[in-house]
């Protein structure tokens, strides 16, 4: 409780009540540490058009179990502390870093004003929005997770970042509230702790599986020496083994531009005797390796070239990636919300702030399709999914998502989707 005592010895003006969120948190997150639960959780997105509606056909008894996984009616409270949004008999509560300082801010006030637009487009008077400013705060947004919770919210969206997510879900798991986060950590996401955000585990997969079915079975990699690259080595593994593909070798570089070109050269060897190079981290860098393996005499022409979802922060005009492939988000509807948004707010957003969009989508999705139980496990797990601004998702019993991707390659400086999204999921 050493973050919740500094927090309050340093904000000296609180007033009671804040005092009595403090000590209810608190409280929380002892009973969650005694549970060894403390949880976890992640970021979100959701439908633009109406999904499909049949629910899938599990057994009476799984159902009638995720059914009783329903958050509880709680009463309204007359007043509420937020910016409310909207009116209905179903409370919903969104936890955003608005006042955060730079990129943070930008971010939640993207996902405020998205969430809005969708307010007017969804919400019906089925539901009411209460906008919660977390400042990115971890402590905060516990703070704001018990208020809602004893505003009577059944739903929690948000919050965006990873800590937040842990300190925010402390208080909505026990108290059965489920919680779409906008995190793309997926170490946060667990039961009822849902993350709408773009996975990095998934692009990866869809990359490689895609460059293995086109021939790529014998492949060199080059990682980062990050979490990141931990995380691509482990999905390249998983998904080698399972297909039957050969690793050639890995090579790991720091992030220093010398080193990243000595790490290249030192694969140019290995790299001859394979047909897939494999180089998961975007911006500079798939660049600097490329033309280091060209210029230690790799012919480049014979490999097929991988990248993954971080390679949309790349520039493609570098010839030397001509060819190459990456999977990302099917952005056939997000043109659409894209030119709405700059509409309303005046400027083009980004892609995160579809998130808030499709969250409030989501939602509205969610209670016509049950108005009764509408946050039930068994709505929000549906296995036909749900369509929005950056294609089809849907969420597993574990909190994670499971997103239809596009793969691109690279063709004259530009990509071209080469492998269309999957138009649903299989059941």
């Amino acid at each position: 409780m050493e973050g919740i005592s500094a927090y309050s010895a340093n904000n000296a003006d609180l007033t009671a009540p804040r005092i009595k969120y403090l000590i209810e948190i608190a409280n929380s997150l002892a009973s969650a540490f005694s549970r060894g639960l403390l949880v976890i959780s992640a970021l979100a997105l959701t439908s633009c058009t109406q999904s499909a509606t049949q629910f899938d056909n599990a057994s009476s008894n799984q159902n009638a179990r995720l059914e009783a996984d329903a958050p509880p009616v709680r009463p309204l409270t007359a007043k509420v502390d937020g910016e409310v949004v909207g009116s209905g008999p179903i409370r919903v509560a969104m936890l955003l870093p608005k006042s955060a300082s730079g990129a943070a801010g930008l971010a939640g006030t993207e996902l405020a004003n998205a969430a809005k637009m969708a307010m007017q487009d969804f919400a019906g008077g089925r539901f009411q929005l209460v906008i919660k400013d977390t400042r990115g705060q971890p402590s905060e947004a516990a703070i704001l997770a018990t208020q809602a919770r004893d505003e009577g919210a059944t739903l929690v969206l948000g919050p965006l970042f990873s800590a937040n997510v842990s300190s925010g879900s402390a208080v909505t798991e026990p108290a059965k509230i489920p919680m779409i986060a906008f995190s793309s950590d997926i170490a946060r996401a667990r039961p009822n702790v849902y993350l709408l955000s773009f996975a990095p585990d998934a692009d990866i997969r869809r990359t490689l599986r895609y460059g293995f079915s086109s021939g790529a079975n014998r492949i060199v990699a080059l990682l980062p020496q990050s979490s990141y690259g931990r995380l691509a080595e482990k999905e390249l593994r998983s998904v080698y083994d399972q297909l039957g593909g050969q690793i050639v070798s890995v090579v790991r570089y720091p992030r220093d531009a010398e080193a990243i070109k000595e790490a290249a050269r030192s694969a140019a060897l290995a790299a001859r005797d394979a047909n897939a190079i494999y180089i998961p981290e975007g911006g500079r860098v798939p660049a600097l390796v490329l033309n280091a393996l060209k210029s230690a005499g790799v012919r480049l022409r014979d490999k097929l070239i991988m990248g993954s979802g971080q390679w949309t922060s790349t520039s493609n005009q570098n010839s030397v990636l001509n060819g190459a492939i990456y999977a990302g988000a099917d952005k056939s509807n997000f043109q659409n919300f894209s030119e709405r948004y700059k509409q309303v707010y005046g400027n083009d957003p980004t892609v995160t702030a579809a998130l808030g969009y499709d969250a409030i989508s989501l939602t509205a999705e969610l209670i016509r399709r049950n108005s009764q139980t509408p946050f039930s496990a068994r709505n929000i797990q549906s296995r036909s999914g749900f369509r929005g601004a950056t294609g089809i998702f849907r969420f597993e019993a574990d909190g994670r998502l499971q997103r239809a991707l596009v793969v691109n390659r690279i063709e004259r400086g530009q990509p071209v989707i080469i492998s269309p999204a999957p138009s649903g999921f299989p059941r």
